[in-house]
């Protein structure tokens, strides 16, 4: 046997090591992922995928207008527009063992709204996301919150351990101002 096959068999057991090292990180990954997965997610993935891209498309082409000043005013509004919009069943404030999501969509996502939570209320929505997503996706929805909040949301999350928490931020629009410009074209 010459020298460079001697070399060649003495490091392929340094092959196999590395191979079999990167598949374990590989598969170790992949149960930490199944393991976030809400109940809903390891049942009923289909359903869930078909809920989660509805309602995003729905949510995409969704203008809330600076009204009010309870976001349970604007979960109100998202699920009577999502019930008109869409043929899932949409429950408003449905009390569940994990508590209580302002909207549940088929049983297969929970929607949690926060109105530019402060650092208390942002702390709060994590706990209560927390448990939600043991039962489905679950999405947090910032109305008129700051990107450096929403920000320091995304960071808390990761730092708990939920990045799997999707965070959907709408600014509101001003109505007045639209109103007004629709008034000047009516004059000229």
């Amino acid at each position: 046997m010459s020298d460079n096959d001697s070399k060649k068999s003495n490091n392929s057991h340094l092959i196999w090591a590395g191979v079999g090292a990167l598949a374990d990180v590989l598969w170790s990954k992949s149960k930490t992922a199944d393991s976030k997965k809400s109940r809903a997610e390891r049942y009923h993935p289909d359903e869930v995928y078909e809920v989660c891209n509805d309602v995003y498309e729905l949510l995409a082409g969704l203008e809330l207008y600076r009204d009010y000043e309870d976001e349970n005013v604007y979960a109100r509004i998202v699920a009577e527009y999502l019930d008109e919009n869409s043929d899932w069943n949409i429950e408003l404030w449905p009390r569940t063992p994990e508590g209580t999501p302002d909207i549940l969509v088929e049983d297969f996502l929970a929607l949690e709204f926060k109105l530019n939570p402060n650092k208390a209320e942002r702390e709060r929505c994590v706990g209560q996301c927390a448990g939600y997503s043991k039962l489905w996706p679950t999405w947090i929805i910032l109305i008129d919150t700051p990107d450096s909040r929403a920000g320091r949301l995304e960071e808390l999350l990761k730092d708990k351990g939920l990045e799997h928490l999707w965070i959907w931020t709408f600014p509101l629009n001003e109505l007045e101002e639209e109103e007004d410009d629709e008034e000047n074209d009516d004059d000229e």
